[in-house]
């Protein structure tokens, strides 16, 4: 009995150092933080690992602590769009209340090993009830990430194509990208065709563009990896 009290201290006391590295709860108190997090349930996926189908979701909310994240959307035409990149601190996920049901959703999938905190869709409303504060941060996260998705949409409905390849390098550097004295390394295992699903071209445009401007020197892309180079170049491209 003494082991497993030991054990549930040792989770707990992780869960809340997981929770203090996500920005809309580092204004609560420890009491605050332990509270909350009675709610939630660590969940971990390994690397390709899908987290849910978008037919087969149920509804909750999803914090990653650790890891890179595809949400993805096919498209009438069976065309797969990634609608967003979760990254550490990012919520993910949507609420059902009442007759109050999401129309369309999205399948999730670990694009490395990645670490979560879940709330069910019935945790989420008792601890809304209880902790008001953070169910509008959370809400007002959720709304910023709805608004950033519509932009993508609408990017990849219009506009040129390196246009759109250059804006998804600058903002996946802006987020995970490290600095080495002059040139940004974004260390994730993207491929052409998750940056062709991003930008909503294919594979042979993709690779097209990004071969050429490895010719001019703006960006090295190796398997596992890619740098930018020339960041000003690449920001002259997105406008």
């Amino acid at each position: 009995m003494a082991k497993e009290t030991f054990r549930e201290r040792q989770t707990k006391d992780l869960k809340i150092e997981m929770l203090k590295k996500v920005h809309i709860f580092e204004d609560l108190s420890e009491d605050e933080l332990k509270d909350a997090l009675n709610y939630m349930q660590v969940r971990e996926f390994r690397r390709n690992e899908y987290l849910f189908f978008e037919e087969e979701a149920e509804p909750g909310v999803y914090i990653l602590i650790d890891g890179l994240i595809k949400l993805l959307k096919e498209t009438h035409d069976a065309r797969i769009v990634i609608v967003r990149l979760v990254y550490p601190g990012d919520i993910f996920g949507w609420i059902e209340w009442g007759k109050k049901v999401p129309r369309n959703t999205y399948t999730a999938k670990a694009m490395l090993e990645s670490k979560t905190l879940y709330i069910s869709n019935k945790d989420f409303i008792n601890l809304s009830i209880k902790h008001p504060a953070i169910a509008i941060k959370m809400t007002c996260e959720a709304t910023s990430t709805l608004l950033h998705s519509y932009e993508t949409l609408k990017s990849i409905a219009g506009g040129k194509v390196e246009e759109r390849i250059a804006r998804v390098l600058l903002e996946i550097a802006d987020r995970i990208g490290k600095k080495y004295e002059d040139v940004i390394v974004i260390d994730a295992p993207l491929t052409r065709l998750d940056i062709a699903e991003m930008t909503g071209t294919t594979v042979e445009t993709t690779i097209r563009v990004m071969s050429k401007w490895k010719k001019q020197g703006i960006i090295n892309a190796e398997r596992g990896y890619i740098e930018i180079i020339k960041r000003r170049e690449l920001e002259r491209l997105a406008v």
